[in-house]
């Protein structure tokens, strides 16, 4: 089973992204969807959506590898899990799936591969204080797309503006940052961490 890669980013978060190598049908008999969930699988008319729903999903498992729980969705779209005092994220991008917990709060996560085609956009998501740093490569701008996605799934409870109300930091060496989510002139701060593996960049906001 292709485990891409599992982690904790402290003893209160941890996240997990499943490569998406197996059939559908092998996929299905790994995660054996409830009847419900079945019915969400077949709204995706593209078999690759498909996969990358049982990835994400697979890689939520792995979270959370004995125990009994459901995933629904508030009137937001926003994925809740039915354990006690856990907040979940749940991503997935060409060939990947993945998923991230937090046992302190709400959390986000995204995963992007890198794309050129992300420089024809940033002037959508770009907030003035990024545009120095982002310096328009396509890995910096990428990581702020990723990290602004974090924090939307983080939020998500209303419509943001990514270049007015999300503000992602310069990472440190070890890339972290913080990201701000403004609302009615008031700014809420959160933990950001990006990780990359090639192509493929993952960011949790937390």
């Amino acid at each position: 089973m292709p485990l891409f890669l599992k982690a904790d980013i402290n003893p209160k978060v941890c996240f997990a992204i499943w490569k998406t190598e197996e059939s559908e049908e092998e996929l299905m008999r790994l995660y054996q969807p409830s009847a419900t969930e079945i019915t969400v699988l077949s709204g995706f008319k593209i078999e690759i959506k498909r996969r990358e729903w049982l990835s994400s999903r697979l890689a939520l498992k792995t979270l959370f590898p004995d125990q009994d729980y459901e995933v629904n969705k508030d009137t937001f779209g926003k994925p809740h899990i039915s354990l006690e005092g856990v907040g979940i994220s749940i991503s997935h991008t060409k060939n990947f799936g993945a998923a991230a917990y937090s046992l302190t709060g709400p959390i986000g996560i995204d995963i992007e591969h890198d794309r050129d085609q992300i420089k024809r956009i940033a002037h959508k998501f770009l907030h003035l204080t990024e545009k120095p740093w982002a310096e328009n490569q396509v890995d910096k701008l990428t990581q702020i797309w990723c990290a602004k996605e974090a924090l939307y799934k983080l939020h998500g409870r209303t419509q943001l503006i990514f270049a007015d109300q999300l503000v992602v930091g310069q990472p440190n060496p070890k890339q972290q940052a913080n990201g701000q989510i403004i609302e009615s002139g008031i700014s809420s701060v959160f933990n950001v961490q990006w990780l990359k593996e090639a192509d493929l960049n993952c960011c949790l906001a937390y």
